[in-house]
């Protein structure tokens, strides 16, 4: 369930070579669209990230059986000095 070395060298060159950011991105998805028919196993499915038990939480789309470190959410309400040492 691995990338080969070649095919881990020619993700790295093509995020390091393009130059701005949306080519960038298209370069990067246009290889990982090659990648997933050539090394299918390579990637995650629904069924192996359901298995998978992460570090931090995934965004809520992503299936996992469990996190160590859960995201926190930031309260949007200012703090007040006074409450915040408290």
């Amino acid at each position: 369930m691995f990338l080969t070395s070649d095919q881990r060298i020619a993700l790295m060159e093509t995020a390091v070579l393009q130059q701005d950011a949306d080519s960038r991105m298209a370069a990067i998805d246009a290889l990982i669209a090659v990648l997933r028919q050539q090394n299918p196993n390579a990637f995650h499915t629904n069924v192996t990230l359901a298995q998978r038990v992460f570090y931090h939480e995934p965004d809520s789309d992503i299936p996992y059986l469990g996190v160590i470190k859960r995201q926190r959410l930031v309260s949007q309400e200012p703090v007040d000095d006074a409450t915040r040492n408290a």
